[in-house]
């Protein structure tokens, strides 16, 4: 009797592993370009269109980084309910408290530079576009101090939204800055 619930059980076990296997099989040898049927929809024109179109977007946000004025950066995001940023320590906070947080650093810094490394644009559909993008800062706070962040990582989930492009989710990546010692 012990041995037929052992059997039992062993083929159950065979029978999960079985079809686990062929699950894995089936998504790993399915058509890996397939894309929604909103993307499908645009000619490639369209798409390079919009790519060019998210990528100025994402350039102009880091211009109004650099100037240091919260309210410009804040005009490229937009203000809902459902809007999520996540700081690059792991918090995530609204629209208010990206706005405040960024400010509040804003406030400390003199200068801040940005180099753009690397850039990649996912459009998702014909009004939803995933902008990444990799990237090197330098600042300069007012107590004379400069750090650099070699290697940051974000996403900004665009939306057009009354003909423009917003950012409805933002996330940032990036490990603690390093100081830069002082020019001699």
């Amino acid at each position: 009797m012990l041995l037929k619930m052992e059997v039992a059980k062993l083929r159950y076990i065979f029978a999960a592993i079985l079809l686990i296997c062929c699950l894995l099989f089936w998504g790993c040898t399915g058509n890996s370009t397939v894309q929604p049927p909103a993307v499908l929809d645009l000619t490639p024109s369209q798409k390079q269109a919009i790519e060019k179109e998210v990528t100025n977007r994402g350039r102009m946000f880091f211009v109004q980084v650099e100037k240091l004025d919260i309210d410009s950066c804040m005009t490229f995001f937009e203000n809902t309910n459902d809007f999520w940023a996540v700081n690059p320590d792991g918090s995530y906070t609204d629209y208010n408290g990206l706005k405040k947080v960024n400010g509040d650093a804003f406030s400390q810094i003199t200068a801040l530079s940005t180099t753009l490394k690397k850039e990649a644009v996912r459009v998702l559909s014909a009004s939803v576009v995933l902008y990444t993008f990799f990237a090197k800062q330098q600042f300069t706070l007012k107590t004379g101090e400069t750090f650099v962040l070699d290697n940051i990582a974000g996403s900004m989930l665009f939306a057009k939204i009354n003909g423009a492009w917003k950012a409805t989710w933002y996330h940032e990546s990036a490990l603690p800055p390093v100081t830069l010692a002082p020019q001699k």
